[in-house]
């Protein structure tokens, strides 16, 4: 009889314990913090279901098909102390983008040459087959292939305002899997948040909150975690924790090791103000790099879902990198609506988004193929890449792996 531990209550970990549910396979969900969900909730919005195919069946599953939003592709662009919007899901709104001279414009057209030469290696859900384009920086790559500008303002804030931390240290696979929809792209939300699929799947399993795991070791043909016996382990925690669970070292191969402690993730602060009235009409305003603001996107949640106003206007600025403060994302608010906030939250997340330098989806194709101890398997986006869909997926890949 399978019994299965899963390590970790993220929305990887929890997927997971749906999935196994769904298939009357028992499994218990450790989770150190007092809630499950982990960084479910800081997510505003999905890409549409031709890209998070996942995620939406999952939602559907969920009986969450009805409170999906589609949001308005009304962008901001900070340039020169102004806001300018444009639509993201045409050819023409990129050519909108401010900073942009003709030649950039131009060249823009090379990018779609790009995208139609590489096509049969671009695969969000199997970066594996796009391993050959993992071997420079995205902006080695704009730089090289179209322009500085278009770096500047275009690819450049593509990546740091979804993933919070820079161009310079991102793959160009990665880049090029998020570029091939941003002709056509559609977003979505969920009435209420996104956290809510954490919260309708945590509803539905067995999770023990505020457990935390201290030791997995292998007993005959299956496992003893913090003691107790399980047919199968599951570790959903982020690549960087893994390693710091007691008795892992002794399960893993020195590549899985030197693949985990390779795992490196971007830093973010995100601070959340509540406002008298609407402060822009858009999803989200992206300030490039070369604007020298810490603030990498402002978010704002009564466009993405009015349902949210009942409770006033809610703005999130988010900034990322190892030393950006809650302070510094206020002045650059302040500085860039003219409105100076009385009351805020904020939130640090040291392990924020994973991050995909080149050659780690190499490493992460290497370590995904490689055989391992029966009854060990993994999920988290450090698998596939920084998404929703990525945690979705992965969580789904590790339940069928968690065979009867």
């Amino acid at each position: 009889m399978k019994n299965i531990a899963i390590v970790g209550g993220g929305l990887a970990g929890l997927t997971c314990a749906h999935a196994l549910q769904q298939r009357g396979i028992p499994s218990i969900v450790f989770e150190a913090e007092s809630g499950a969900g982990g960084r479910c909730d800081a997510a505003a919005y999905l890409l549409g279901p031709d890209v998070y195919t996942d995620t939406f069946r999952l939602a559907a599953s969920l009986g969450l098909e009805h409170d999906l939003l589609e949001i308005q592709p009304i962008a901001g662009q900070f340039y020169k102390g102004r806001i300018y919007h444009h639509r993201v899901s045409s050819v023409t709104g990129l050519l909108g983008f401010k900073g942009l001279n003709i030649a950039d414009k131009t060249l823009l057209s090379r990018m779609a040459y790009f995208l139609a030469r590489y096509s049969a290696k671009l695969d969000l859900h199997h970066p594996e087959r796009g391993v050959s384009l993992d071997d420079e920086t995205t902006a080695g790559f704009v730089k090289r292939e179209l322009s500085q500008n278009i770096l500047n303002y275009v690819a450049g804030p593509l990546i740091s305002t979804l993933f919070y931390y820079s161009s310079e240290e991102t793959s160009r696979l990665l880049y090029l899997n998020i570029a091939k929809y941003m002709y056509n792209i559609r977003m979505f939300t969920i009435r209420g948040g996104i956290g809510r699929i954490a919260d309708r799947l945590a509803q539905g399993v067995t999770i023990e909150q505020g457990r935390r795991v201290e030791s997995i070791v292998g007993d005959g043909a299956g496992y003893l975690v913090n003691g107790r016996a399980f047919s199968d382990v599951v570790l959903a925690v982020p690549g960087t924790a893994v390693l710091g669970i007691g008795g892992v070292d002794d399960l893993l191969d020195a590549q899985d090791r030197e693949f985990f402690a390779n795992c490196k993730y971007g830093r973010a602060v995100a601070v959340t103000v509540e406002a008298t009235r609407p402060l822009d009409r858009c999803y989200a305003l992206s300030i490039p790099r070369v604007e020298r603001r810490h603030a990498a996107a402002i978010v704002h949640h009564d466009f993405i879902d009015p349902s949210t106003t009942a409770t006033g206007h809610h703005v999130t600025i988010i900034g990322g990198g190892d030393s950006v403060t809650a302070e510094q994302l206020l002045h650059d608010f302040a500085h860039i609506y003219r409105v100076t906030p009385h009351e805020f939250t904020w939130r640090e997340w040291t392990s924020a988004m994973p991050k995909f330098p080149p050659g780690r989806f190499r490493e992460v194709a290497s370590f995904v193929s490689r055989h391992r101890r029966p009854g060990l398997s993994f999920c988290g986006d450090y698998l596939l890449g920084p998404f929703i869909e990525a945690a979705v997926t992965t969580g789904l890949t590790a339940a069928k792996h968690c065979k009867n």
